[in-house]
């Protein structure tokens, strides 16, 4: 066998079989190399595709979101803003004055009562669409009493400090000796004490008569601007108490939804100087987006003013993630912790921190707020009573739960406490030598949403 059978038998061919056989593996990894370069091209352009679709997506998605947030006839949040869907309370817990006989002898004594629960229905009445990009209303709230709910019922007597008295002889405070001498010959002379008992429905909704609103009527005195005096009197179902407001829509920038633009027809409040007096923050009940937020402001129509809340961190409620807003110690300071609160002083002696004087909102009664029990609040406030018992495990804070991307209130617990200050008045009786302190007339009226 010639060596050239040999290499044909052991099936390597004729030369230029052996030639065409040994380029064959060349041409092979040529194949390779392309097919690689397209699979490695493809990968790129997938790659890209997926991060070109990823910012679509986001850009999809947001506007998306954004057609269903921004208020407007047609959208889901409007549905959903214009009648609170979601079960909202109003907890109510009185202060009870125990020892009111004693009080130039020995400190006040209170006894926490309640809480009286109502439910809250918030409707937005009056609704006019505006051109730029805002929308003016008009809040509705009622209140019904749930009984099985309250540690209590409306027929409770509580003993208060008389609220009534308590505004005369304050707006009289800096007036001429003969002033205060008339107002406590009045007081005197109606035979008005320096507290009331009334029952809780007295207190609240329905109101009670009294001698000193009857005697202004009768003489025409301005600025007593009811026949009856309860806290809550003539609010339950009313269109206007609140009084006016007008928010941004979200229709020129999401990150304003929600955001008051005026209230009363004003961008300033006429109750407060400066910067105290600007009206922006939310009603609480609609958000921006707040993931970037480090603090926000609801707007309070009650005490005429924004509450400031810092960011406490996310929290997970109900398999949602949320982020935290509370109160500080800073958010009732009136000047001595923040210079630029200073303006929330309105008296020549400024009260200590912790509570905000509200008088001019409360038509000049001498009504200071505070979180309940004065939580964060100076020393001074519990060092001149007994039975308040500030709590640091939660329960007497302000709250809100902001799910972050979409600015839907998770949860609020909207706590504050309303107090009347007692100062002495040497030309009128019935407040001659009583020591000064704040007396507290409810514990808070804590508002909140799946509590």
């Amino acid at each position: 066998m010639s060596d050239l059978d040999a290499l044909v038998v052991s099936g390597l061919g004729p030369p230029e079989s052996i030639q065409t056989s040994l380029e064959l593996p060349s041409k092979k990894m040529g194949v390779s190399k392309v097919k690689v370069g397209i699979i490695f091209a493809v990968a790129i352009v997938a790659i890209a595709a997926g991060i070109a679709m990823g910012m679509l997506w986001s850009s999809i998605f947001d506007g998306i979101l954004s057609r269903q947030l921004i208020l407007s006839p047609t959208s889901k949040s409007f549905s959903i803003w214009k009648e609170t869907p979601i079960p909202m309370y109003l907890k109510i817990y009185l202060f009870h004055w125990t020892n009111p006989q004693l009080i130039r002898k020995e400190k006040p004594h209170f006894i926490e009562k309640g809480p009286y629960v109502f439910k809250e229905i918030d409707y937005k009445v009056n609704r006019t669409w505006n051109d730029n990009g805002t929308l003016t209303f008009y809040q509705r709230r009622i209140w019904h009493f749930l009984p099985e709910e309250s540690n209590g019922t409306l027929d409770d007597q509580i003993v208060n400090l008389n609220p009534i008295a308590a505004t005369l002889a304050y707006k009289v405070r800096y007036k001429r000796r003969f002033m205060q001498l008339l107002v406590s010959g009045i007081l005197e002379g109606l035979h008005e004490g320096l507290t009331v008992t009334k029952t809780v429905r007295e207190l609240l909704f329905d109101g009670y008569e009294d001698d000193l609103i009857n005697f202004a009527k009768k003489y025409d005195i301005p600025g007593i601007p009811w026949d009856k005096f309860g806290w809550f009197y003539g609010r339950n179902g009313s269109e206007t108490y609140d009084g006016i407001f007008n928010m941004n829509t979200g229709a020129n920038n999401m990150k304003e939804i929600g955001i008051l633009h005026e209230w009363n027809h004003s961008d300033k409040s006429k109750i407060y100087t400066g910067k105290c007096g600007q009206i922006n923050g939310t009603l609480g009940d609609l958000w921006p987006p707040v993931r970037d937020y480090e603090d926000v402001s609801v707007f309070a129509p009650d005490v005429c003013t924004l509450v400031p809340l810092k960011d406490n961190g996310h929290v997970n409620y109900d398999g949602l993630e949320g982020k935290q807003f509370i109160a500080t110690p800073q958010t009732f300071d009136n000047g001595s912790k923040v210079e630029s609160r200073g303006c929330y002083c309105k008296d020549i002696e400024c009260q200590p921190s912790g509570t905000l004087n509200v008088s001019t909102c409360k038509f000049g009664a001498p009504a200071f707020i505070s979180l309940p029990h004065f939580h964060l609040a100076d020393e001074s406030y519990l060092n001149a009573i007994d039975g308040l018992k500030p709590a640091n495990d939660g329960s007497h804070d302000f709250s809100i739960l902001v799910q972050p991307d979409l600015g839907i209130p998770l949860q609020v617990k909207a706590r504050l406490q309303l107090n009347l200050l007692i100062q002495p008045m040497e030309h009128i009786g019935l407040f001659a030598n009583v020591p000064k302190l704040s007396a507290s007339e409810d514990a808070g009226k804590q508002r909140t949403i799946r509590d």
